[in-house]
């Protein structure tokens, strides 16, 4: 016999679960002293917000489900905003929460509470979860734990939420006489028709182009990626999340397109004839909100394990394939394998110098920046922290406004490092607690958070989880008073009426190296380019936690980006993807 709570640790545990992330609870009392005596580490952050952050960015990290344990009522309901993360940017996923007894619940009796900090939670998050069931009878733990984990780690991965009332949590139950889960067979799609279809049009392409998407990381894919690239010599471009699988030295790595992407890789998404788009979404930061307009010259092939997705994108499509990104690429090179594929490798290769040539035209990081007086440029700043950081640093950068949005566009990668945060909802407050999931998803090595000083304040509390675990994280943090971001809407919209942006219309924030002193950590202040050139090396020297303040320039904005444009009629409309602000001389 086991009590069921202690069931559920050892369940994750055998599936290789080695961590967790939480905060503890009365209405989770039974789980938490479990967790305390399992073979996991578990880390208490100080906000559940924060440990569903932590837990999201660990699941993208290692492609392994990261885990939750929260309380009843208000402690799931914190958790919220990380899972949501996690749902939209297809991240494996494990939540608990404690619940109120079942003699307690509201159940169908219409009324709004019975027991102690009781919420209908399930209901909430069914529309962000792959499964969400509140656990009543104990003996199901085992079919459930099953259910939950397949769930999570299969096809389209994501969370799933578990719901374990008090009472249940508490219960022993004979472990050798549970019921399990047997997964529905499911027929996988005939892909040989795109596969056929694809080895032909890429014999009959001159400037094809391969847009590579997180799905082939959740597929354990990149591999096999790398081999068709080999093979084939095609040029690839990354989105955000898939930016450190290349190296910016590549010689087929063309960049990032997007609206806040750089002005190469547009041009060159542009011009290509033939794109092959492999566990893409294609959202619209990358679309630019024009789905026809994207590779408006390219024969265009998408592949994508949720045909929900491939139906939703409003674009002419050669041949799509609704498949795991890592089925596809071994049977197209198993066909490429057996195949006598003609292609005119001169023609390929002047192709493959064109783009690096065009990309080169257009560098992110130029002069202006570098010239920047009585501030720090943040392109000139991430220019030179790339080039003092190792081979193996995890890059975090916020997951939203100019600290993420400038990061990515200007950072150059090197082969080994690791970046991701949570574009997707592109949540303030992310940078923080992303940063320690982060960390110990990469066995603590050392890492580098990128953070604006308003989102900074959303997981402020977390410092002290970060000072208690001692992790080798650097924090830099983007002083720029207020929203950059905002400011900058306000400007183009509103004839820069500020509201809530900065201190003269009604926002302030604290002292960034009193607060982070007064937790315990070294700090330093930079307040232009010329101090950067001297402060920066002494910083990154070592793995030693600190929080660095960077006066940025208030008013600097991402360059170049995609611009809305308003119509005769007064709509307003995303610009083309090829025409980025600043906008070129025509005969450029």
């Amino acid at each position: 016999m086991i009590k069921l709570s202690d069931y559920i640790f050892q369940f994750l545990h055998s599936k290789g679960v080695n961590h967790a992330f939480m905060l503890p609870g009365g209405g989770a009392m039974h789980l938490d002293d479990s967790i305390g005596r399992s073979n996991i580490e578990y880390i208490c952050c100080l906000h559940e917000q924060a440990a569903s952050i932590a837990a999201e960015a660990y699941g993208q990290h290692t492609n392994t489900p990261g885990i939750v344990l929260v309380t009843s009522g208000p402690g799931a309901t914190n958790a919220i905003t990380g899972v949501t993360a996690g749902w939209i940017d297809s991240t494996p996923m494990i939540i608990i929460s404690g619940q109120s007894k079942r003699a307690d619940l509201v159940g169908d009796k219409g009324v709004r509470q019975i027991g102690s900090q009781e919420v209908q939670i399930i209901p909430m998050v069914r529309p962000i979860t792959k499964y969400a069931v509140q656990i009543l009878e104990p003996t199901e733990i085992r079919y459930h734990m099953e259910k939950a984990y397949y769930e999570a780690t299969t096809g389209r991965p994501g969370p799933v939420w578990l719901d374990i009332p008090l009472d249940v949590q508490a219960v022993m139950i004979d472990e050798q006489n549970l019921k399990g889960y047997e997964p529905e067979s499911v027929t996988e799609a005939d892909i040989s028709d795109v596969v056929s279809k694809t080895v032909k049009l890429l014999a009959q392409s001159a400037k094809p182009l391969i847009l590579a998407g997180n799905g082939i990381k959740l597929a354990g894919a990149t591999k096999l990626l790398y081999q068709l690239m080999e093979k084939l010599k095609i040029p690839v471009e990354s989105t955000w999340k898939t930016i450190d699988m290349f190296d910016e030295d590549n010689e087929l790595y063309v960049g990032h397109p997007g609206i806040m992407g750089d002005r190469g890789a547009n041009l060159i998404l542009q011009e290509a004839d033939l794109i092959l788009s492999i566990g893409c979404r294609l959202d619209t930061s990358i679309t630019a909100f024009n789905d026809k307009n994207f590779g408006k010259s390219a024969k265009k092939i998408i592949i994508d394990v949720d045909s929900h997705e491939i139906a939703r994108m409003n674009m002419e499509k050669e041949a799509v394939g609704v498949c795991d990104a890592g089925r596809f690429l071994k049977a197209l090179l198993d066909e490429l394998e057996k195949t006598d594929l003609f292609i005119a490798q001169q023609e390929r290769k002047k192709w493959v110098t064109y783009c690096k040539e065009l990309r080169a035209k257009y560098p992110v990081i130029v002069q202006e920046h570098k010239d920047v007086k009585n501030y720090v440029s943040a392109y000139y700043f991430i220019g030179e922290l790339c080039k003092l950081l190792r081979n193996d640093d995890v890059i975090v950068p916020e997951s939203s406004g100019g600290a993420g949005e400038i990061t990515y566009q200007a950072f150059r990668l090197k082969i080994g490092q690791k970046m991701k945060n949570a574009a997707g909802l592109g949540s303030m407050g992310f940078g923080l607690p992303y940063a320690i999931g982060s960390c110990i998803a990469n066995d603590r090595r050392r890492t580098i958070l990128i953070n604006g000083d308003g989102a900074f304040q959303l997981n402020i509390q977390e410092l002290e989880t970060l000072h208690r675990l001692g992790l080798p994280i650097k924090i830099f943090i983007w002083n720029n008073d207020g929203y950059a971001s905002i400011r900058s809407m306000q400007r183009n919209n509103f004839e820069g009426h500020y509201v809530a942006s900065d201190k003269e219309s009604g926002l302030t924030m604290p002292d960034i190296c009193k607060v982070a002193e007064a937790y315990g950590f070294r700090t330093c202040c930079i307040s232009d380019n010329e101090e950067l050139d001297k402060m920066l090396p002494e910083v990154m020297k070592d793995d030693a936690p600190m929080v660095c303040e960077l006066k940025v320039l208030p008013e600097e904005t991402v360059s170049p980006r995609v611009k809305a444009i308003i119509g005769e009629d007064g709509k307003i409309m995303s610009g083309p993807l090829e025409k980025m602000w600043p906008y070129l001389e025509e005969e450029d």
